[in-house]
């Protein structure tokens, strides 16, 4: 039996008064008499004497008889007695008799014969560690017990090593645990990762001698839950709270220890550096840690919603608390959720922190992340699913037959009047999207779309040959007057170093167009591909059909126009041409995209009646080509550019090589 004080003993008389009646205790035990109750006996001889005393001594009994289990006490008997101070106020004496503390440690894996050590900390010297020590074992499961504890003060440490197994990640980890305790208050004391954190924390604070032990304890505490966003008064204390406790206070505990464990791949000095950075002075002022903490636990709830996380746990510990709650309580806080209630429900969220990896500058920017979240009155803020995402408060009225593009996939959608209802674009109707976007109303001189090519894009040029002669089979040659006019278009295409990719059709005129452009750049042009998708009869279908149709409207002009503007002589079973958006879609992107893939700059060379038609779809007839109806014709080096960026979005440009697009 002891008798320790937390104050230096500055009373005499007390002093000999205490020593000599503990004396007294330990000679009756001595002598065989139960020290116990001959104490109870004086004890209650002296309070009696001090009935009308108006600060009576407080006399208590601790016993406790379960055996270890989860932090529970085994059969342990101690007795602690708390005498009034002297008038001075500054002595406040107790008692330990044989005392007994336990608890459980959260640690996986112990080294063989592991030990808990206790020790004694002196509250007269800044709670420094005493010679007073006691070592006890670490049963496998992680339970300790200390018996026959005898203090000349009540505050002590704890400290243990051990190994925990990561959630995350199935590792292992060594780490040391600590809690401080006052063993007046308890018996039990658990060790744990926010025991940790806390008492560490508290051995700073003490350091000053400005608060008390117990405000200490109660300060640490309120700081390392708020680490993890929570509220210290919601929960038992630390050091009688331990993972597997099915409460609130269970779970609380560990959902801050999955969320520890899913900081970094080195978890052991992750963890110190944590211990560290909290103590110093009761914050978590790593952010990059919380927010990579914070991204683990929403890439988790996105997967499964922690279903493998609790499995783990479940396997680890036998059963798992509802911790899951904490874990999106602490990721919807570091990532800036706002409120979901009644007012915002609908709201659409994204995260805007730069640097998590769920960032995205607005709705449709997919460059990081593809989440996207909705808030839900009821459920709060909730994954919308990819099903969803292109259309989530898509608030226009939609027709039959409208194309657009979903605002978060990219991807093309067509509206069914019929069934209201949104379903993926074909290709035709894709394509009618960038026709539409494009809005091509006249002819672009090619060299101002050349120079305005971004960094991001690439482009096919596509034009009608330059003057030809009279010949105008396969073996047909351009003019003198047609070389020089397409050497005048290359030196006007300089302001790139890189190449053309060259190709034409199977006619020699075609090539000898973007051989003379190619020239006039001052390029090589040995290499060229030959295309014959870039012939004359590409959009023919039946050419027996062509040549009567020719005879009915007065010409090959008159008829290809006419089909291109108005779409004759392209349905029924002896169908003269393609339908012209089909064959069109198809030589875009089923040869020319198909075929140049990453080329920077593609220059092909083709003839009017391919071109006229491929002008007519990529303007949505806005370009008067109307040759059947007193319109013009295309001119020589007049066509079109299609131009690519990087998500494969197209553009398309009407262009000329001369001063017009259209022939005199």
């Amino acid at each position: 039996m002891r008798i320790f004080s937390r104050k230096v003993f500055q009373g005499r008389a007390l002093c000999t008064h205490i020593l000599l009646f503990v004396l007294c205790a330990s000679l009756l035990a001595a002598c065989g008499d139960d020290p116990v109750s001959h104490f109870d006996d004086k004890t209650s001889e002296l309070s009696s004497k001090k009935e009308d005393s108006s600060s009576s001594r407080v006399i208590s009994q601790k016993t406790s008889s379960s055996s270890v289990n989860k932090g529970k006490v085994s059969s342990s008997s101690a007795i602690t007695i708390e005498l009034p101070p002297t008038e001075d106020g500054l002595d406040v004496v107790y008692v330990f008799v044989d005392g007994t503390v336990s608890g459980m440690i959260a640690l996986d894996y112990f080294v063989m014969d592991a030990k808990i050590g206790m020790v004694q900390l002196d509250a007269d010297s800044a709670y420094k560690e005493t010679k007073t020590f006691y070592v006890s074992n670490v049963a496998k499961n992680g339970a300790y017990e200390i018996n026959k504890i005898n203090l000349t003060q009540p505050y002590v440490k704890f400290t243990v090593d051990g190994s925990i197994k990561k959630v995350a990640d199935g590792k292992y980890a060594s780490l040391s645990f600590m809690t401080l305790g006052d063993v007046t208050s308890g018996e039990i004391f658990n060790l744990n990762m926010l025991t940790t954190l806390e008492a560490h924390r508290v051995l700073e604070l003490l350091k000053g001698n400005k608060l008390s032990f117990d405000e200490a304890k109660k300060k640490a505490a309120e700081e390392v839950w708020n680490m993890f966003h929570l509220e210290s008064f919601d929960y038992d204390v630390s050091e009688m709270i331990h993972v597997s406790d099915i409460s609130e206070s269970g779970a609380a505990l560990l959902a801050a220890t999955v969320l520890l464990q899913g900081g970094s791949d080195d978890f052991a000095k992750f963890f110190k550096e944590v211990v560290d950075d909290i103590a110093k002075d009761g914050k978590w002022d790593d952010s990059n840690a919380r927010l990579s903490i914070a991204d683990w636990a929403l890439t988790n709830d996105l997967k499964d919603g922690y279903a493998s996380v609790r499995k783990t746990l479940v396997t680890q510990l036998g059963k798992a608390a509802e911790f899951e709650p904490y874990l999106k309580s602490f990721y919807l806080t570091e990532l800036e959720f706002p409120t979901c209630d009644a007012e915002n429900a609908g709201e659409i969220f994204f995260v805007k922190n730069k640097s998590s990896k769920f960032y995205a500058a607005t709705y449709d920017d997919v460059s990081k992340s593809t989440a996207r979240f909705v808030c839900d009155e009821q459920k709060g803020w909730l994954s919308i699913p990819d099903s969803l995402k292109d259309f989530m408060g898509e608030t226009a009225t939609a027709e039959d037959g409208d194309v657009r593009r979903g605002a978060f996939s990219g991807e093309f959608y067509t509206y069914d009047g019929t069934k209201k209802e949104w379903r993926k674009s074909t290709a035709i109707e894709k394509d009618r999207y960038f026709v539409l976007a494009s809005n091509v109303k006249e002819f672009v001189d090619i060299q101002d779309v050349y120079e305005n090519v971004k960094d991001d894009e690439r482009v096919i040029f596509v034009l009608r040959h330059a003057e030809r002669g009279d010949d105008t089979s396969k073996g047909g040659t351009l003019t003198d007057n047609g070389k020089k006019q397409s050497e005048e278009v290359g030196a006007r295409l300089t302001k790139f170093k890189e190449d053309f990719v060259l190709g034409a059709s199977e006619f020699l005129r075609a090539h000898q167009t973007v051989m003379s452009i190619a020239k006039g750049r001052g390029q090589s042009y040995d290499t060229r591909d030959t295309l014959p998708q870039l012939n004359d009869d590409w959009y023919a279908k039946n050419s027996e059909a062509v040549e009567k149709a020719k005879s009915e409207c007065g010409g090959g002009w008159e008829v290809t126009s006419k089909y291109a503007y108005t779409g004759a002589y392209s349905t029924g079973a002896d169908a003269a041409y393609y339908d012209l958006a089909e064959r069109s879609v198809e030589l875009i992107e089923d040869v020319l995209l198909k075929k140049y893939t990453k080329e920077k700059f593609v220059l092909l060379s083709s003839h009017d009646k391919l071109m006229v038609p491929l002008v007519a779809y990529c303007s949505n007839l806005q370009i008067n080509l109307r040759k059947y109806d007193g319109g013009k014709w295309i001119n020589y080096l007049a066509g079109v550019a299609i131009i690519v960026d990087k998500a494969g979005n197209r553009r398309y440009i009407a262009i000329r090589g001369l001063k017009s697009g259209f022939a005199d």
